[in-house]
């Protein structure tokens, strides 16, 4: 019995430990400016730019400039910290969570948090933590935060299996210093920010997911008129994942599929309704077969709305 409480005490405090730096990685991340070179890699790509992050007044500015492949520069703002951040899945810039309290708290309920122990990355000494999903539904993410400026320093999403699906590190880090007094770079900003709110009520229109997994919240419900495409997006304030119905039209030229792609997994299926076969593809950051059961959950209204 000792024993037991003593090992139950040791999980308690190392979860409140691995809490507390992850509380003040957000507030680091909120409060500092930085720059520096990143990797990000992914189903054996790698790709390498450099990261320009400021902060002014309630204003965050970030760019990302591209150093090998195609030339390009992407660079975007946002000036409410407390709200989810929805567009950046829409840009490569790597497997790097972007947390606010807001979504730290909510993650709480839905990942175990372990330390792992100590490593260098770009010449930096860091902690490491493991964040374990608690269900089926949700990959592990690895970070390493540092111990001088508590900003994060590696991401990387894992396999169920532990495997490194993708990653995005800093192989040099600047922070502070001149970057305190930089002026904001006249810019172009290619990337619109905006806050993302848990929707209470059900997904507009005719459709429905029978299986949102605990944590996830409703982001998204339009419908694309020209093609009669509904998409409802979902989040749990880490992770994100898309659910795309295409038109009886559109839907006859579409197999069915199974899909990954580093981190990202897809699933097409088909679904009949009153004669007509519709396709339901499930996009996002989350294990196959999650996707696959989320794909097979989707329902027409015609068919909830009907009295038993």
């Amino acid at each position: 019995m000792t024993a037991i409480f003593v090992s139950t005490s040791a999980v308690s405090q190392q979860n409140k430990i691995a809490y507390d730096l992850m509380d003040s990685m957000i507030e680091a991340s909120n409060s500092l400016n930085y720059s520096g070179l990143v990797t990000y890699e992914k189903a054996g790509r790698l790709k390498t730019s450099k990261m320009l992050h400021l902060i002014r007044d309630d204003m965050t500015f970030e760019q990302l400039t591209h150093l090998d492949g195609p030339a390009g520069q992407i660079s975007w703002r946002r000036t409410d910290g407390g709200c989810e951040k929805a567009a950046a899945a829409d840009i490569e810039i790597g497997s790097r969570p972007i947390l606010t309290g807001d979504s730290f708290e909510r993650i709480k309920a839905s990942y175990s948090f372990e330390i792992r122990g100590q490593s260098r990355v770009a010449g930096r000494e860091a902690t490491t933590i493991i964040l374990k999903p608690k269900d089926k539904f949700r990959l592990p993410h690895f970070v390493a935060i540092d111990n001088q400026s508590n900003l994060m320093l590696m991401s990387v999403i894992l396999s169920l299996a532990g495997k490194p699906l993708e990653r995005f590190q800093f192989v040099e880090i600047e922070v502070g210093g001149d970057l305190d007094s930089m002026l904001v770079p006249d810019a172009q900003t290619n990337l619109d920010e905006h806050c993302v709110n848990a929707v209470s009520q059900a997904p507009a229109g005719e459709w429905n997911v029978g299986l949102v997994p605990p944590g996830f919240f409703l982001t998204s419900s339009k419908k694309e008129p020209s093609m009669g495409q509904s998409v409802l997006g979902f989040s749990d304030g880490l992770t994100t994942f898309t659910v795309f119905i295409e038109s009886a039209q559109i839907s006859s030229k579409i197999p069915p599929f199974t899909y990954t792609h580093g981190a990202t997994a897809a699933v097409s299926t088909k679904l009949k309704v009153q004669g007509d076969e519709f396709t339901v593809s499930v996009v996002g950051e989350i294990p196959i077969d999650g996707a696959k059961q989320i794909a097979q959950s989707v329902n027409h209204a015609s068919k909830i709305l009907k009295l038993p």
